[in-house]
Parts: structure tokens; C-alpha cells; sequence
């Protein structure tokens, strides 16, 4: 009989990263433990649930708002020590808070009852090493590995009714039906049926502008990330940004909005507006309601997005676009299976169908492009270019389906600058063309780079030379627009200063790109290395069809041939796992499903061997966590990692 110290991880509320589970979950049964992931987005009552066959239970949350979910969490613990007084080991960690001290929040939560408490993100190895000498302080004993008697169930993908499934454009009728439906979801909704539309410049959208910069050959636009709770400081913070130099304006939907707990979000708002700062790591446009969010847009000169991070914003983007925001980001895929557990992608499809649908009707009606953008980035997190790009192909051909005529479609900086041009590239390649062959020949596709978007260097020189440089990548790559992130993405959340600080950077750095020379050849072989992937997926989703890309799509996920890393969902089959080579550029370690020739998965197959003898590591978790750590760290040269990622 194998005896075993028990684990439990999950995240908490609202919280949809899934990496930093995924890596723990791998690491602990590494090193021997028995361990049961939750995933994201559970209760906090859950993990008392389960405490009883737990030896250390461990909470995540990564986007600042565990005060939102762990409120009840010293009257749970109390409950709960009344029916079982054996010692458990309890730990909280992530990014806790977006305006605490660490002090602070380290005191809040130990005075809790909290075991451990880790503010700011922690080598693994720290981790292991506190959690072990913490059984051997508190004799914590090891228990039997198989325990079916008290094993809960674990949550398992229903069938996926894929004869459910329609790409026909929804009629008015059915949209009129389905917004009555969407528009009672919470209070603010009855302004949207009540209010007179209005938009002030028809002309000055974001669509019109990215495809005339475009159409210009100009340098990237460039756009900040912005997003906190009280409204008057986002009209001040953005104005600031704009007398600045930002070329775009937007605000991030926070977490609590995007997980649709208005309340929470509304709760986030008056605690803000009562200390004076943000406790929301976004802006609640829901909560505001279509007057005040209009108030906000016509305060601003640049044109203005929203962004989102959920697999149902039907709501939030009626609210939205009943205020006159021209431009709205996400899609069934990226906004589905990289955030959410339990969605299930046909559900996800109906709810952008309905915004792309709706995005139609306002240019039909009210004559005005609303430009839409998806979340190429998916996980953000060591994603192979094909597998981000044939999502922006589906998710293209879904919206324009629906009506839509102006599309952006986008990808996240991996960090090797040969295949993040090449990505871009072929990602505006392939989009236009899959569009055209659907006969989609008048929609205008743009394309959006990501600077960076895993974990940031914590040393702020090195955070400013990969914004530098990013912005130099995008612009040799000929991207339409760049997403800009701050060099003190890892210390704190950025205020107005560091984002027009880092705004300015990018710029400089697209002025310098002609300076820069690009490996013609290296480029070469990933263009066509992408283009080849792309097209394998794509066939292979095409031929699940029989004629409508949606149901391609659908069983295409359930197949494994859509499959993307560390996603939480449990309709994703998760076998795809992909790893840097020696040069930063991912690399596929194991395909899964994925419908590749043996003459591309060798290619990946030899990347990853060479970085093997290189680094003399064989072990999987090894490479994944220096993969996932090295950057924060500011363990490598020099950015982008071509030539220097191992050395």
C-alpha cells in the first residue's frame, strides 16, 4: 500500500488564470504528493468540502480580488474546525490585491488562519520546500494514495449535441427575442431599450481607423491596458494617457464583470470609491449602465475599445454598444476553453453569435462599423502560433457569417522574433483567405500584436528592453495595432504614469525597427513550417464539417484537434503540451490530437531533443518550469531570445 501526503488546489471567485494550477498540480505529483485539482472559479465553501481528505489545501487567486471570495472564510474555518479538529495545512497565494502592501495583505490573511501566505508569485521550489518543513513542524502524517471510499466525482464534459448546431445568420427576430432575455440579467439593462442612441462621429471608429493606418502602411497604433473601478479616475487616467501619445483607448472589463457577479462587481466599486482606490482589477461597465459609460467615452478624443475575458458578455457589450463604443473584443474559442471550467463551447458559440449578430444590426441600423476583435493570446502561455491562428480563422469566419465587416484578429509575442513575425504573417494570410473561400471577400481584416503576456520580468530594466524590443517585432512583422504592457507588470498594478511611460517606449522602439535585421531564412522556414500546420488543422476541422464550420469547430474540440495548453475547461482535452527550444521559439513536446504529417511533428520532434542535451534535463516538468519561471525571473540574456534562450 503507497502512503501519500493528500493536496488540494483550486482557484477562487472570479480568478480565470489556469497555469499556475496547472504547473503546481504537475510539480507536487512530482515530488510525490497525491493531488486533486479543483481548476479556477470555485467557491470557497468547496474547498471545505473537500478538506476532509486533504492534508494541505491550497487556494489561488491571480487577478487581486480575494477579498471578493474569502470574506467568509474565518467563520467557514471555525465551522469546520467544530466537526474536525485534524491538523490541516492551509496556503493562499498569487496576486492577491491590486493596492495592498505585501505586508498588509500577508497580516490579513495569517490573522484569518491562513498557514502560509504568498502575495506575489514564488519559485516552486520555494513552495515545496516551506510546505514540507511545515508537515514535518505540525506531524502531519502520510495517508493511503487510493481512497475511492471518500473520492468525490470529479466533473466530467457532457455530450456535445453538435445537430444543435447552426451557421445560418440569426434573423432580427431571433435577436430581438434573445435580447429581451439578456436585457433582464441585471438592472442596468433597461436603459439599453429605454435610451436613444447616440454616436457623436460615425467616421472616428476604431475599424475605420486600423484599416486606414493599414491601408497607409504607418507604424502600429499602440494601446495601453487600462481599467479601475471609479469612474472619474478612468476618465482622468485615460484623458492623461491620450495627452500622451496613446493612439487607442480602452478599458479592461474587471474579473467579477466577466464572470458575470455583478454584485461582487458593484461591491468592488463602492469599496473603491470608499478607500480611494481600485479594488477591482478592471472597469465594471455593467454596474455603470449606459448613460455613465457613454459620459466616459465622450470625455475621450481617441477612438475606444472594450475588452473583455469571458465566455458570455452578451450583456456587458449590449450596454456597451448602447453607449456608443464602437469596438469589442473576444470570440466562442478564445474567450471560452482558455477562460472558463465549465462552459460548454456550444453554449459559447450561441452567446457570440448573438454579439456578432448584434454588432451587425448596429451598423444596419444606426450606420456605424463596430469592430471586432478576438483574444488570440488564449492562455498566453508557451502557445504554438498554429493553434492561436486557426482559432482567429474559425472565429473570423463565425463573425463574418453573422454580418460582421470588420475584423481584428490577434496573437501574443511567444518571445523568438523570427516566428512572431512569421506568426503574424501568415495569421493575416490565412484569415483573408479562408474568408474569401467562404466568400467573405468585403470584410476588412487588421491584425493586433500582444506585447508579452506571461509572467513579466520583475527586473524593470529588462521589462523595459521587451517592451522595446516587442514593439520593434510588431512593427518588422507589419502589425495594424500593439497591445502595450509596463515595466512593473510583475512589482504592482501599473498606474497612468507607468502606462504612458510605456506607451512611449513602444514608439521608440517601432522608430528604431528599420535599424533591426531579421534571419531571412529562419523566417522563411517558419512561415512555412506555420502555414503547413495551419492548413493540416484546418483541413482536418473542415472535414468534421460536413459543410458548416461551426459544427467543424465544435467536433473538432472534441476530438483533440482544437486543443489548447493549460486551458481550464474540462471540454478541452488538455494533451497538448509545447516547450521552448534553445532558441525561445515554441516547440510542440506532445501533439495530442493534433492532425500533423511526421514531417512536422519531426521538426518539433529534433527542437525539442537538441534543447534536451543542451539543458542535460529529460524530465518534463523541468523544462516546463523553467520555461515558466525563467522570465520573471530574468534568468535569460537578452529579449527577444533568439540565439540566447539556453547558453
Amino acid at each position: 500500500m503507497e502512503y501519500q501526503h493528500r493536496i488540494l488546489i483550486g482557484g477562487i471567485g472570479d480568478d480565470a488564470h489556469s497555469v499556475g494550477i496547472g504547473l503546481l498540480d504537475l510539480g507536487f505529483k512530482d515530488a510525490g504528493f497525491f493531488v486533486k485539482s479543483l481548476g479556477i472559479r470555485n467557491l470557497i465553501s468547496s474547498f471545505f468540502d473537500h478538506a476532509p481528505d486533504f492534508d494541505i489545501i491550497m487556494i489561488s487567486n491571480k487577478n487581486g480580488h480575494a477579498e471578493l471570495y474569502l470574506q467568509d472564510f474565518a467563520r467557514l474555518m471555525s465551522q469546520y474546525k467544530l466537526t474536525d479538529d485534524s491538523t490541516k495545512l492551509w496556503y493562499l497565494g498569487g496576486s492577491l490585491a491590486v493596492s495592498e502592501s505585501d505586508f498588509q495583505i500577508k497580516k490579513k490573511y495569517l490573522g484569518m488562519g491562513f498557514t502560509n501566505v504568498y502575495p506575489k508569485p514564488v519559485p516552486f521550489t520555494q513552495v515545496l520546500e516551506e510546505i514540507r518543513k511545515d508537515i514535518h513542524r505540525h506531524e502531519i502524517p502520510k495517508r493511503e494514495s487510493n481512497y475511492r471510499k471518500n473520492r468525490r466525482r470529479s466533473l466530467v464534459a457532457e455530450k456535445l449535441r453538435v445537430d444543435e448546431i447552426t451557421d445560418r445568420q440569426w434573423t432580427r427576430e431571433e435577436l430581438t427575442t434573445h435580447r429581451k432575455e439578456v436585457l433582464a440579467e441585471w438592472h442596468t439593462g433597461r436603459e439599453v431599450m429605454t435610451d436613444t442612441y447616440q454616436n457623436a462621429n460615425k467616421q472616428h471608429t476604431l475599424g475605420n481607423i486600423l484599416w486606414s493606418n493599414k491601408q497607409a502602411g504607418n507604424k502600429p497604433l499602440f494601446q495601453p491596458r487600462t481599467g479601475v473601478a471609479d469612474i472619474e479616475q478612468q476618465i482622468t487616467l485615460l484623458q492623461h494617457l491620450e495627452a500622451e501619445g496613446s493612439d487607442v483607448s480602452s478599458v479592461q472589463l474587471d474579473a467579477a464583470s466577466r464572470s458575470r457577479m455583478y454584485d461582487k462587481a458593484e461591491l468592488g466599486k463602492d469599496l473603491s470609491i470608499e478607500r480611494k482606490q481600485s479594488q477591482l482589477n478592471g472597469f465594471p461597465i455593467p454596474v455603470y449602465g449606459v448613460k455613465e459609460v457613454r459620459r466616459l467615452i465622450t470625455s475621450l478624443k481617441r477612438p475606444f475599445q472594450l475588452r473583455g475575458g469571458g465566455p458570455d458578455h452578451r450583456f456587458t457589450y449590449e450596454i456597451a454598444l448602447a453607449a456608443g463604443i464602437t469596438a469589442v473584443e473576444g470570440g466562442c474559442i478564445c474567450y471560452c476553453l482558455p477562460y472558463d471550467k465549465l462552459t460548454n463551447p456550444i453554449e459559447s458559440l450561441r452567446n457570440w453569435q448573438f454579439i456578432d449578430r448584434l454588432s451587425a444590426f448596429y451598423e444596419e441600423v444606426h450606420d456605424v462599423s463596430i469592430n471586432r476583435e478576438y483574444f488570440g493570446t488564449l492562455t498566453a502561455t508557451l502557445i504554438e502560433p498554429s493553434l492561436a491562428i486557426s482559432v482567429n480563422v474559425i472565429q473570423a469566419i463565425l463573425t463574418a457569417q453573422q454580418g460582421v465587416k470588420n475584423i481584428t484578429v490577434g496573437y501574443a509575442e511567444q518571445g523568438n522574433r523570427a516566428q512572431d513575425i512569421a506568426a503574424i504573417q501568415i495569421m493575416e494570410e490565412q484569415v483573408n483567405a479562408f474568408l474569401h473561400m467562404y466568400g467573405f471577400m468585403d470584410v476588412r481584416v487588421t491584425t493586433v500584436y500582444h506585447q508579452f503576456m506571461a509572467a513579466f520580468p520583475s527586473d524593470y530594466k529588462k521589462a523595459e528592453d521587451l517592451i522595446f524590443n516587442s514593439s520593434i517585432t510588431a512593427t518588422l512583422a507589419g502589425a495594424t495595432k500593439v497591445m502595450v504592457k509596463t515595466a512593473v507588470e510583475a512589482i504592482r498594478i501599473p498606474d497612468r504614469f507607468d502606462n504612458a511611460k510605456a506607451v512611449k517606449l513602444s514608439k521608440q522602439g517601432a522608430l528604431t525597427a528599420h535599424h533591426s535585421m531579421v534571419d531571412k531564412e529562419k523566417l522563411k522556414i517558419e512561415k512555412q513550417l506555420i502555414r503547413s500546420e495551419v492548413k493540416q488543422i484546418m483541413d482536418a476541422v473542415m472535414q468534421l464539417s460536413n459543410g458548416s464550420i461551426a459544427k467543424g469547430a465544435i467536433k473538432a474540440i472534441e476530438a483533440g484537434i482544437l486543443d489548447i495548453p493549460w486551458s481550464p475547461s474540462i471540454y478541452n482535452k488538455g494533451k497538448v503540451v509545447g516547450v521552448r527550444d534553445i532558441d525561445g521559439a515554441v516547440r510542440f513536446y506532445d501533439f495530442g490530437n493534433l492532425p500533423f504529417d511526421e514531417k512536422t511533428k519531426d521538426f518539433h520532434r529534433e527542437k525539442v531533443v537538441i534543447r534536451k542535451n543542451m539543458e542535460r534535463d529529460s524530465s518534463i516538468f523541468s523544462l516546463l518550469e523553467k520555461d515558466l519561471s525563467r522570465i520573471w525571473q530574468n534568468d535569460y540574456k537578452t529579449w527577444p531570445l533568439d540565439g540566447t534562450y539556453v547558453y
